[in-house]
């Protein structure tokens, strides 16, 4: 069991509690919709908990203000994210759905995941070293997001799933200039 004085140490109100707790859950049911293949009920149902985890984390992050004591640029990537989750899911709810509505799914889900993990380095970093300003923890916020950016670019390029074509019939009705 965790000291009572430890856990105080770590979480300074029930948003950051519920905050820490479902964006830890995020990171491993991110990593399992990474690894895991994207088709099927599992993908649908790990995919459904990890939105409405991210919109409680994201909610939650606008609740917390220890280190600043006001709107800061954390709060703002968590604006960021929300908007990344809306994104992705947006085209999964079109009808009919856009040719493309797996890769923007994909690219946006990817880029929440990223941004999920910047801010959890960041975390860590935070309470780790012996950072005593702003600054520094600004710096080191900085330094943790562009290695992680430059990191998921890399990895969100290499296994972008693979573009979707048009139905023939479809091309030929515009060719012909029939509206489909």
């Amino acid at each position: 069991m965790i000291p009572q004085a430890m856990l105080a140490g770590l979480v300074h109100s029930a948003a950051g509690a519920v905050h820490a707790i479902v964006a830890m859950l995020c990171i491993g049911v991110g990593l399992i919709q990474f690894l895991r293949p994207k088709r099927g009920a599992g993908h649908r149902a790990r995919g459904y908990f990890y939105v409405y985890a991210m919109l409680v984390a994201d909610g939650t992050a606008m609740l917390v203000y220890r280190f600043t004591g006001t709107f800061n640029l954390f709060h703002v990537g968590a604006i960021v994210n929300f908007a990344c989750i809306v994104a992705a899911i947006v085209p999964l709810l079109r009808c009919p759905r856009p040719v493309t509505w797996r890769l923007q799914h994909y690219t946006f889900i990817s880029w929440s995941y990223v941004s999920l993990m910047s801010a959890a380095a960041t975390e860590i970093a935070a309470r780790v070293l012996p950072l005593t300003t702003r600054g520094q923890v600004g710096l080191v916020a900085l330094v943790l997001s562009i290695a992680t950016m430059t990191l998921a670019y890399v990895l969100i390029g290499k296994y972008r799933p693979p573009a979707e074509t048009p139905p023939l019939a479809a091309e030929l009705a515009e060719q012909s200039g029939v509206p489909s």
